[in-house]
């Protein structure tokens, strides 16, 4: 039988040895208010994305969230929701940036603080000052302030966007254009190969899968002796996948500071 949504247990359970981990007392509280938050925003599925830290050790956990995936024009879209806790148990929504937002969150580098009311500062040009005559100040900058909740979001949006690994052929899309698991999925033929694994947004049947990411940028090791199959991001550290022949099951994890690895480019 096919999943229809990670197991929390068994994803850390495959995926500790690569140090995807969450705290123990955090795991305990996990599995209770996790199903809650579920029932109470009326998702469909609801679970644990991951863990970005912080420098003050109270890192972020954040939970997604959706009801469908519709696919069309070779693209799945998916409605998706976040939330975030720093303790397990109470959780808070983690709203969306715009575009504007978003590109001033790029210049926000490092770990994030772990204050959740903290505002970064950031400068820029005011592109309607006049031009000052000579020996006039420059004009002063605009100042913008940047919640550290919307840098969140915006790292947890990039992750995902370069992510959200699936089996291939583990989903199908039906006659309303939603994706739905393929109940008649049986497993991966090659798990060895990056040609057994896709990502979410690419459309099931197009034949996307990882192999045609630029090379290098992903890492698979297998068990052959346990049947389990650990994928990896070297562009983004700390996301990890792994998928389980004989058990058929499979989950994501990502445990990092949020940030991509902009030197992967001269490793390759």
């Amino acid at each position: 039988m096919v999943q229809l949504e990670p197991n929390f247990t068994l994803v850390l359970k495959h995926l500790a040895s690569s140090g995807a981990v969450i705290p123990a007392e955090q795991q305990a509280a996990l599995d209770h208010s996790i199903p809650i938050k579920r029932i109470e925003s009326g998702l469909k599925s609801l679970v644990l994305w991951g863990r970005i830290t912080a420098l003050n050790g109270k890192d972020y956990l954040v939970a997604e969230g959706f009801n469908t995936a519709t696919s069309k024009d070779g693209v799945v879209t998916y409605e998706t929701k976040y939330f975030y806790s720093q303790d397990g148990a109470r959780w808070s929504d983690l709203q969306p940036v715009d575009a504007e937002t978003a590109t001033r969150c790029t210049r926000i580098k490092g770990q994030l603080s772990g204050d959740a009311a903290k505002n970064y500062e950031l400068e820029e040009k005011d592109p309607n000052a006049p031009v000052p005559a000579e020996g006039e100040e420059e004009p002063k900058p605009l100042v913008f302030q940047i919640p550290e909740l919307s840098v969140l979001r915006y790292r947890v949006d990039s992750i995902t966007a370069a992510t959200s690994v699936i089996p291939t052929d583990s989903a199908i899309v039906n006659a309303a254009s939603q994706v739905v698991p393929n109940r008649l999925f049986a497993g991966c033929a090659y798990p060895e190969k990056l040609e057994a694994y896709q990502h979410r947004t690419a459309s099931p049947g197009s034949g996307a899968t990882l192999a045609q990411d630029l090379r290098g940028t992903w890492c698979v090791h297998y068990d052959a002796f346990k049947g389990v199959a650990q994928v990896r991001s070297l562009l983004w550290p700390g996301y990890f996948f792994y998928y389980a022949a004989n058990e058929l099951t499979w989950g994501a994890l990502y445990v990092g500071d949020g940030n991509r690895n902009n030197d992967l480019i001269f490793m390759l």
